[in-house]
C-alpha cells in the first residue's frame, strides 16, 4: 500500500489566467491544512486543467501525530464565568490552568486519529481556504441553500486514499465524494473509474485530457514552432499568450490560418495585438522577422474545414475594425489630438493629461525632447488606443512616423512608457529614456505630493513599479539621463510646475520622493541584482541623499558584492579597519604622486597603492587591492605612522588616506 491520497475537484471552466497561481496556491493551502491536523506525508503534487484541480499526496501516513498546543485563555482577572467557559470548551479542570503574562493558559494534548476519518474535514477546509482572487456561490438544490465560495461551481469530487474510495458528504458544496471522473468535455462522454493517481493520469490522457499544465504548455510551444516551420515561418515569442492558451484547452490541437492580404498594410503591432487580444492567435513571421499573412491558434478539438473558415472569418471582422480605426486616426494629426488632452483627467487632485504634458515640457531640454513630450500622450485620444490600450505610445510613435515627425521624436514617443516593470526592456534612444524619466518622475512627485503612497500589498497607482523604473533608467541606461542637473533639480522644478498650475503639494514632497526612490534602489540591488542586503545597506550609508550618484552606487554595489565572495575579503576589511583606527577618516591634502619615502615599507606601500589605482578598471584590480591591503597591514606593524617628525607623519597619513579613498570610491563602506 502506497498511502497515497488522490482528490480531484471537477468544476466548470476555471479562468485560464488563474491556472499558474492556482497550482502553487492549492499546494500550499493543502499542505498547511494537513500540517494543522498533524498529518505526515512526503510530498504534495497539484495539477490544473480548465475543468479540474487535482491534488496528489504521497505517503500520507495512516494516522496523524499527537498534537501538543499551549492555548491562551482569558486574563487572570477575568470574570469567573469566562474562565469556566474556557475550561468547559477544552474539557479541562481549574487545576489545569497555567498563569503566564497575565493570562490563563492550557496545555492541550490532542491524540492522533485515523487519517481516513479526517479526510472529509480536510476537503471542507480546502474548499473554504483556497485563496481564489474572485469566487462565487451557487444554489444547492438538495439543500435549498447556497454553496461555499469557489472559483466556479463544483460538479464532482473524486477521493481515493490507499487505493480505497472515500465516500463522504461534503456539506459546503452538497456533493458526495466518489471514485470516478470525466474526460474531455467534448471528446469523451463516459465516466472513468480510477484506482490511484497513475491509473487516473493514464485514463485521462486516453480521454484527451493533459493533466500537467506545464507539460501542456511546452507541448503547445513545440507543436506551434514545428507546424509553423513546415511553412517556412517562425512564431513570434509571446510567453503570456502561451500561458493563457495552455489554460484554455484540455487537450491542444494546433491550427494555422491565413490573413487576407488587404490587411497586411496595417502596422505589425496592430495586426499582432488584434489577433492576440481578441482571438488568442499567435503571430507568425518570415525568417527576416517581417509579419507573415498567417496566424497560429490552439483549439480544444480537432479543426474541421468549417471551423477553419470560422476562425478566418472572425479574424477578418476584427481586422476590418482595426483597419477602420487606423484610417480614421491618420486623418488627424497628433497635434490635433493633443489639443483635446485637457478632457482626460490624470487624477482629480493632479489635473489633466494636458497639464501633465506641460509639466514634462518644463524639464525638457532639447527641441526634440520638447516635441516628444508635447506629443507623447496624443495617442490616448486615438480610436486604436481606445480599442487596444496596450498600444499606448506604440501608436503614437507609428502615427508620428507616418506624419514625418523627426525620427528621434517618433522613437521617443514610442519608447516613453518603458520600462513597464522589472523584466521590461529599457528605451533604446537617449531622448526616449529622458521622456520616460520625465513622465515617471512627474507621476511620482504628484502622487507623493498629495499623500498617496503604496500600503502593504495595495498599490493602485503602481507607484512602486514607477519608482523601480526610475531607478532602472538612472542606473542601467547606457548614458547619464540627468545630464548636468541633479535629481533634486528635476524634482523641485516639477514641484514648481505643479504650483504654477495651482496644484499645491506637501512641503516635504522633495525629500519624500528622494527617499522613496532610494528605497526602490535598495530593492533593486537586493531583488534584481541579488546583492546581499548588508552590502546594499553599507553602500547606501556611504552616500548623501543630496549628492547621490545612482550609476556610481550600482557600480560600487557590484564591486563590493564581487569582492565579498573573494576568499581574502577579510584582509581588505582588516586593513581598512586598522587604518581608520590609526588616522580616522580625515582627508589629506597631499598628493601622493609627489611623495618620496626613505622607509622601504612605506615606499612599497605607496607603489602598491599607485599600482591598484592604475588597475582600477582591469580584471587584475581585485588581486591588486588584496596585495595592497597586505602591504598596509605590514606597514602598520613595522612603521610608526604618527611619527614625531611632522613631515613624515603627514606623508604617512596621506598614503593611508589614499588607501581609504581607493576602497571607498570603488566599493563604498566596506
Amino acid at each position: 500500500m502506497r498511502q497515497e491520497l488522490l482528490i480531484e475537484f471537477l468544476c466548470e471552466e476555471i479562468p485560464a489566467k488563474l491556472h499558474k497561481k492556482a497550482i502553487l496556491d492549492s499546494r500550499l493551502t493543502f499542505e498547511n491544512i494537513l500540517e494543522s491536523y498533524g498529518a505526515t506525508f512526503s510530498e504534495i503534487e497539484t495539477y490544473i486543467s480548465p475543468r479540474r484541480i487535482t491534488i496528489r499526496v504521497k505517503y500520507l501516513v495512516q494516522k496523524t501525530k499527537d498534537l501538543f498546543e499551549e492555548k491562551r485563555g482569558p486574563r487572570i482577572n477575568a470574570p469567573e464565568k469566562a474562565i469556566n467557559g474556557f475550561l468547559k470548551t477544552n474539557n479541562k479542570r481549574k487545576e489545569d490552568l497555567i498563569e503566564k503574562d497575565g493570562y490563563f493558559y492550557l496545555n492541550i494534548h490532542t491524540l492522533g486519529t485515523e487519517t481516513k476519518e479526517i479526510i472529509p474535514e480536510i476537503i471542507e477546509d480546502f474548499i473554504k481556504g483556497m485563496p481564489w482572487p474572485k469566487s462565487m456561490r451557487w444554489y444547492l438544490e438538495n439543500q435549498k441553500t447556497l454553496s461555499a465560495f469557489w472559483i466556479r461551481p463544483i460538479r464532482s469530487i473524486l477521493c481515493i486514499y490507499d487505493e480505497d474510495p472515500i465516500s463522504a458528504f461534503i456539506e459546503s458544496v452538497g456533493l458526495t465524494t466518489c471514485d470516478y471522473t470525466f474526460g474531455h468535455r467534448f471528446l469523451s462522454s463516459e465516466s472513468i473509474k480510477v484506482f490511484d493517481f497513475e491509473d487516473y493520469a493514464y485514463k485521462l490522457k486516453k480521454e484527451r485530457v493533459m493533466l500537467d499544465y506545464y507539460k501542456k504548455r511546452s507541448f503547445v510551444d513545440k507543436e506551434l514552432v514545428q507546424t509553423a516551420a513546415g511553412k517556412g515561418l517562425c512564431v513570434q515569442i509571446d510567453e503570456d499568450l502561451l500561458d493563457e492558451v495552455a489554460g484554455l484547452v484540455e487537450f491542444p490541437f494546433i491550427h494555422l490560418g491565413s490573413i487576407n492580404e488587404k490587411f497586411m498594410i496595417l502596422p505589425h503591432e496592430v495586426l499582432s495585438t488584434s489577433m492576440r487580444a481578441h482571438q488568442k492567435y499567435f503571430t507568425l513571421l518570415y525568417p527576416d522577422s517581417n509579419i507573415a499573412p498567417f496566424f497560429g491558434t490552439v483549439t480544444n478539438v480537432p479543426t474541421t474545414s468549417v471551423m477553419s473558415d470560422g476562425l478566418d472569418r472572425v479574424l477578418r471582422a476584427r481586422l476590418s475594425d482595426a483597419m477602420f480605426f487606423y484610417k480614421e486616426d491618420t486623418y488627424a494629426t497628433l497635434e490635433a489630438f493633443t489639443q483635446r488632452l485637457s478632457s482626460i483627467v490624470f487624477h482629480e487632485k493632479l489635473g489633466s493629461i494636458s497639464q501633465k504634458v506641460d509639466r514634462m515640457m518644463s524639464i525638457a531640454d532639447t527641441k526634440e525632447e520638447h516635441r516628444a513630450a508635447a506629443l507623447c500622450k496624443a495617442d490616448l485620444l486615438t480610436q486604436m488606443v481606445g480599442e487596444f490600450p496596450e498600444l499606448q505610445g506604440i501608436m503614437g510613435g507609428i502615427y508620428a512616423k507616418v506624419q514625418d515627425e523627426d525620427p528621434e521624436v517618433s522613437v521617443a514617443i514610442r519608447e516613453h512608457y518603458k520600462p513597464l516593470g522589472a523584466n521590461d526592456s529599457l528605451p533604446n534612444s537617449y531622448t526616449g529614456a529622458r521622456i520616460a524619466f520625465f513622465d515617471k518622475l512627474d507621476t511620482l512627485v504628484g502622487f507623493i505630493g498629495i499623500g498617496v503612497y503604496p500600503t502593504g500589498s495595495k498599490d493602485p497607482f503602481a507607484l512602486r513599479r514607477t519608482g523601480f523604473s526610475i531607478v532602472r533608467l538612472l542606473c542601467d541606461f547606457e548614458k547619464n539621463i540627468l545630464e548636468d542637473e541633479s535629481l533634486d533639480w528635476y524634482i523641485k522644478t516639477l514641484i514648481e510646475s505643479y504650483s504654477e498650475q495651482g496644484i499645491a503639494l506637501d512641503h516635504n514632497t522633495s525629500e519624500e520622493v528622494k527617499n522613496f526612490i532610494i528605497e526602490r534602489l535598495r530593492a533593486y540591488m537586493t531583488e534584481k541584482m541579488n546583492i546581499d542586503s548588508n552590502i546594499a545597506e553599507s553602500i547606501m550609508k556611504s552616500c548623501s541623499i543630496e549628492e547621490i550618484d545612482y550609476r556610481k552606487i550600482i557600480t560600487k554595489a557590484k564591486n563590493l558584492d564581487e569582492l565579498s565572495k573573494v576568499k581574502d575579503f577579510d584582509i581588505i576589511k582588516n586593513a581598512l579597519k586598522r587604518v581608520k583606527g590609526i588616522i580616522g577618516e580625515k582627508p589629506s591634502k597631499i598628493a601622493i604622486n609627489s611623495i618620496k619615502f626613505e622607509d622601504e615599507n612605506m615606499n612599497n606601500l605607496l607603489l602598491s597603492i599607485l599600482r591598484s589605482i592604475k588597475k582600477r578598471d582591469t580584471e587584475e584590480f581585485l588581486d591588486s587591492v588584496i596585495e595592497t591591503s597586505k602591504s598596509v597591514l605590514d606597514a602598520c606593524d613595522k612603521v610608526l605612522i604618527n611619527d614625531p617628525n611632522k613631515n613624515i607623519k603627514e606623508k604617512n597619513i596621506a598614503v593611508l588616506s589614499a588607501f581609504i579613498n581607493l576602497i571607498n570610491e570603488t566599493f563604498g563602506d566596506v
